[in-house]
């Protein structure tokens, strides 16, 4: 869908126009950094502020959240027409922002012939502000996705892939009868909504978005949202919420000033580079470690408990590999708990009929009903901690390992592919960086999995469990082979 822009220039006159608030801060199109780069539009100071002092207020409806389209389409018929034929949409933050997005995207293009689509609000204008394309792994191409193979980003990207299709294939079975969402989306001429379109909205959405504190909603904050991010030593603000008024704040961080002609930056995120990426398309400059990675795990198919524990343990399939704060590697995962005990440990379910005559499935440990937010707790008290650690250290060693072969295999794939017209150069870069602070996690979580293994095999109960298990004594099962 063609979409129609307005200069950042005009978005002061547009804060203006609706009570947003900057004290000496500008807005401007090019923020040039000290290298000589330029990051786009951003916000600069235009004198000294120092600890705390605001540096721009937004009136809370212009929070743009799933609350205020909810309110929006009391007074636009068309914009409730298209809610309410997507109510699983519309329960969601996110998608419901997104179809808004959308919805005013339509109203906006050159391609739309329904002029009397859509009522006139603030947010007309300020999403012909937000840019058309934002570099985020949702948009590469084929050929720059095959240079994450190998990476945790490249599964991640195909699963947010996957979600999204299934999101807009949603939103067209459920609006196809709508009369002007038949006209202006899905007719074979004058339709112009596509693919393209739903996954443009989620990366603005993904990249711009703020969870607001004490407990306001999710949404976007016109004007707050272009401060750019800065690293946890650099950023020099912060935002917040007018306990009084509702309104959203930007204001210096404390135990920092920002003189004259400096950059206002915020920090997007703590997590790792691959979310960095996965949700803004870049890596700071002075990143020098992955910080954290999500790698998927599965239980086997010969598990006899396999469907009970995935149905009961409604967990993440996979492990969080992150270094702390004290820069050690650490691993956290329900999931590899329930994946790494048996029947034989204690572990039992069964069918339980509720007061309404339906069935529900139970957990047991031990002949106890077990909360399932409990058994890590549970393990970790039992006599037999060490041999279920080792277990779970085994496990996570096993896939760290094959995450790590997988990435070095596909290292000369990346370095025979070149920057060209498939594969844009700060894509390249990007992705090569991740790779090599991937693989450095990767190398120091298996030295310290392998540390931690040959520790646990020295334990007694190990021992003695594994001697047992060897003259045939009964014990409880465990995998027969640690190494």
């Amino acid at each position: 869908m063609r979409q129609t822009s307005l200069p950042l220039e005009n978005l002061q006159a547009w804060s203006r126009f609706n009570n947003v608030r900057l004290f000496d801060v500008a807005v401007e199109a090019h923020i040039i950094a000290d290298n000589g780069d330029d990051h786009g539009g951003g916000l600069l100071s235009k004198a000294e502020h120092t600890e705390a002092q605001p540096l721009v207020a937004v009136p809370i409806e212009l929070v743009l959240s799933k609350e205020r389209v909810e309110e929006a389409a009391k007074v636009d018929k068309s914009l409730k027409e298209l809610i309410e034929a997507v109510p699983t949409l519309v329960q969601n933050d996110r998608t419901a922002v997104l179809l808004f997005l959308v919805y005013q995207m339509t109203i906006n293009s050159p391609d739309n012939n329904d002029h009397a689509l859509g009522v006139n609000n603030p947010f007309a204008d300020y999403v012909k502000f937000l840019p058309k394309d934002i570099p985020l792994p949702i948009s590469y191409t084929a050929d720059e996705r095959e240079l994450l193979i190998g990476t945790s980003l490249a599964e991640a990207l195909d699963q947010k892939l996957i979600s999204l299709q299934r999101e807009f294939d949603s939103l067209k079975a459920a609006t196809e009868t709508i009369p002007w969402c038949e006209q202006a989306w899905w007719d074979e001429i004058t339709g112009s909504l596509d693919f393209a379109d739903w996954k443009l909205a989620d990366a603005v959405y993904r990249s711009r978005a703020l969870e607001l504190p004490r407990g306001a909603s999710v949404g976007m904050v016109p004007v707050v949202d272009m401060a750019n991010h800065a690293s946890d030593d650099r950023y020099n603000a912060r935002f917040e919420v007018d306990e009084d008024t509702g309104s959203v704040l930007l204001v210096v961080r404390d135990g920092k000033s920002v003189k004259k002609g400096d950059e206002v930056t915020i920090m997007y995120g703590c997590g790792g580079a691959c979310e960095m990426i996965f949700s803004y398309g870049f890596l700071e400059e002075h990143a020098r470690s992955a910080r954290e990675m999500f790698l998927g795990l599965s239980i086997p198919a010969d598990d006899p408990l396999r469907k009970a524990k995935i149905w009961v343990a409604q967990a993440a399939p996979g492990v969080r590999i992150y270094v702390d704060d004290a820069d050690q590697v650490r691993w956290d995962s329900t999931f590899v708990w329930w994946a790494c005990i048996n029947q034989e440990d204690g572990l039992e379910f069964r069918v339980e009929r509720t007061v309404d005559g339906d069935t529900e499935l139970k957990a047991l440990w031990r002949d106890s009903e077990l909360d399932p937010n409990t058994l890590q707790a549970k393990l970790l008290e039992d006599y037999l901690r060490d041999v279920f650690v080792l277990r779970g250290t085994v496990m996570v060693q096993q896939r760290v390992e094959e995450q790590g072969m997988r990435l070095a295999a596909s290292e000369d794939e990346y370095d025979n592919a070149l920057p060209n017209t498939q594969i844009r150069p700060f894509v390249y870069e990007t992705v090569g960086r991740l790779r090599k602070l991937e693989m450095d996690l990767l190398t120091r979580t298996y030295e310290a999995l392998e540390e931690q293994k040959n520790r646990l095999l020295e334990s007694p109960v190990v021992r003695e469990y594994l001697g047992q298990n060897r003259s045939g004594t009964e014990v409880r099962d465990s995998p027969e082979d640690f190494s």
